[in-house]
């Protein structure tokens, strides 16, 4: 990404879909306004637009007002998606023909959160490097394979940029004070949220199961590390066995010792909560979706899905439509 040189303020637009995350929110918004303090100049300028021009309700039930609607909207050379739950339920046409126009202006556009997914269906990030939050990643890689999914807490690839979450969107903005007002500034706005160690981008989201699990058994954080990455297919016990040159039954002495758990029923729940998450974050039919976590057929994944969580994958999917986040 260019320097982010100019004279006057660097205006960013934000745009927040209903239900977006409150945190992810702020941290896009309040490294700015403290960049400003710290710097003692207005640097950055900002606005909030919706799809409409009203007040936008966030997943905790808090509802944020606005600066006007994306109808309102000047051009800016910065724009930021924010969003979180379901954001497939609330990307309209107009929403995505607006963000293709900024793009075609040269405008820098990016999504916090599940930001990305509204880009991605604007096109704005084919042949692109992108991340979304880890929950979202499978189903977003289905439906979007032109655009190179990473796992990092955020990218920035030429014109279009990307955060995987609230503290992630920390790390990226502090980036973009870096850009703007030097390392200097961007520490101390760092130390003003007691935010004491500034993370760059090709940082993982996750921890790798072996730190899930917390365990330190070197041969286990193998195995793990191996399940991990085999969600798509079986992985048999014997396949475990010979990549570490042990038996089969001290493969199952290690789940057993470590994780109360047979390795077959281990790999078996993290491929069905993978599965959920795709039911929930897209439209795929559920044979698709059962082939694609490797279940050998539909009644064979309904039948371990039910077992898993007590409802049907059908059912599951459609409670979560109706499924209000917001607290009581």
């Amino acid at each position: 990404m260019t320097t982010l040189q100019s004279a006057k303020p660097y205006e960013v637009t934000i745009l927040l879909l209903e239900q977006f995350a409150m945190i992810a929110f702020s941290s896009t918004v309040e490294p700015l306004r403290e960049a400003n303090w710290i710097a003692g100049s207005r640097t950055f300028a900002w606005k909030v637009v919706s799809h409409d021009g009203r007040a936008v309700r966030a997943s905790n039930g808090l509802t944020v007002s606005v600066d006007g609607s994306i109808a309102d909207a000047s051009f800016c050379p910065m724009v930021i998606v924010c969003s979180s739950f379901d954001p497939h339920l609330y990307t309209t046409p107009a929403t995505l023909a607006w963000l293709r126009k900024f793009a075609r202006w040269g405008a820098h556009i990016g999504g916090v959160e599940t930001g990305a997914y509204v880009l991605a269906r604007a096109g704005l990030l084919n042949h692109h490097r992108a991340t979304i939050h880890w929950e979202n990643s499978e189903s977003f890689a289905a439906e979007f394979p032109k655009v190179q999914l990473t796992g990092r807490i955020y990218e920035i690839d030429r014109r279009r940029f990307s955060a995987s979450g609230a503290a992630a969107a920390m790390d990226m903005m502090l980036y973009f004070i870096t850009l703007k007002l030097g390392r200097r500034v961007a520490s101390a706005v760092a130390e003003e949220f007691i935010y004491n160690r500034m993370r760059e981008g090709q940082i993982p989201q996750r921890l790798e199961a072996s730190e899930r699990m917390n365990t330190r058994q070197p041969r286990l954080r193998r195995l793990l590390r191996m399940l991990d990455s085999h969600l798509n297919d079986r992985l048999d016990v014997g396949k475990m066995a010979a990549s570490e040159g042990i038996s089969e039954r001290e493969v199952r002495r290690l789940f057993h010792r470590y994780l109360e758990a047979s390795p077959q029923a281990y790999h078996r729940a993290l491929r069905l909560q993978k599965a959920r998450l795709m039911l929930r974050q897209s439209d795929m039919p559920v044979s698709d979706v059962a082939h694609h976590c490797g279940f050998a057929s539909g009644s064979d994944f309904s039948r371990a899905f039910k077992r898993e969580f007590g409802s049907t994958p059908l059912d599951d999917r459609s409670a979560i439509y109706v499924l209000d986040r917001s607290p009581s």
